[in-house]
């Protein structure tokens, strides 16, 4: 689960939006505003490549999701979602909620000084009836998700208004 401290205490916090950690710890994210994707829908039409984590939330006393938080890289996105800009603190927010949680696990994540865990590739499968979606990122860390339930998107910008994707 997450730490809320680990999300107030971020690397560079001014990048991050106050009302973040708050409304995924309290469930107040507008996910009526969400679109529901097949994982490789989405890869098929959007990239995580270059995104920054910010947080994985594995909600285990009432339900059984994750919730993926992003800095989703702008510079890589269609001008009517965000515009093209290297500023990480203009990028949106990006969501992923996906249910039917089986397992994470995570591999070759180990201290790289204090440096963003930048996205490199995304990619999904599915072995056995079930979903495996595998983030890897630029420093050969990867986080890998076993899941067999929908998957939801939701993008915010910095003031918490949702976007079209």
């Amino acid at each position: 689960m997450t730490n809320p401290e680990a999300v107030e205490n971020c690397e560079d916090p001014e990048d991050l939006p106050d009302w973040l950690g708050k409304s995924i710890l309290s469930n107040e994210l507008p996910w009526e505003a969400a679109q529901t994707y097949k994982v490789q829908e989405f890869l098929e039409k959007y990239t995580l490549h270059d995104s920054s984590w910010v947080t994985i939330h594995h909600e285990v006393a009432y339900d059984n999701h994750a919730i993926l938080v992003l800095e989703w890289d702008a510079v890589w996105l269609p001008d009517e979602i965000a515009q093209s800009t290297s500023m990480v603190s203009e990028w949106p927010l990006l969501f992923i909620k996906i249910e039917g949680i089986k397992q994470i696990s995570i591999l070759g994540y180990k201290d790289i000084g204090g440096i963003t865990r930048g996205i490199a590739l995304a990619e999904v499968e599915e072995i056995d009836n079930k979903k495996v979606f595998v983030i890897h990122d630029h420093f050969g860390g990867s986080v890998e998700i076993v899941f067999d339930g929908s998957s939801n998107f939701l993008a915010l910008d910095r003031d918490k208004k949702a976007l079209k994707i």
